[in-house]
């Protein structure tokens, strides 16, 4: 969305900022749960930090931002100091992608390996259980023949 002083609808930049609010707090949800990880080393949980202080205060910048666009009216022009600052924060809020996304690869490279981990011992738990299900079978036939 391409913003102009003209060309900013009260409605729709309460309505991007808003989502974009939302947004911002299911990507703090999400890296609040990545530092909780056990896999996570204390360099990533630094990383994750500083981000979600990043992530905090840029969502106080939204919601503070959506809260003045709310208190003009509808009439009245926007002018452009309010203008400037969003489409700051709508550039800001671009700059975080590349970092999310790159956590979002982070934890769908671990789900993948601990499923293939977890399949594998299945797998082996399984082979292991036959095997001992066929000896225990086994020594069953070979007791009744001895009897």
């Amino acid at each position: 969305m391409t913003l102009g002083e003209d060309g900013l609808i009260h409605a729709d930049a309460i309505r991007v900022l808003n989502e974009l609010n939302e947004t911002t707090k299911a990507q703090q949800a999400f890296l609040k749960s990545c530092g909780d990880a056990a896999w996570i080393g204390d360099d990533e949980r630094r990383a994750i930090r500083w981000l979600l202080t990043a992530l905090v205060e840029h969502r106080r910048r939204l919601r503070t931002a959506a809260r003045m666009w709310r208190a003009m009216g509808h009439d009245e022009p926007a002018g452009r100091a309010l203008v400037a600052v969003t489409v700051e924060l709508l550039d800001e809020n671009r700059s975080f992608t590349p970092f999310v996304a790159q956590w979002r690869e982070a934890v769908v490279g671990r789900v993948s390996l601990e499923r293939n981990d977890f399949w594998r011992s299945m797998i082996e738990l399984a082979q292991s259980n036959l095997t001992e299900a066929r000896d225990g079978a086994t020594l069953c036939l070979a007791g009744r023949r001895r009897a």
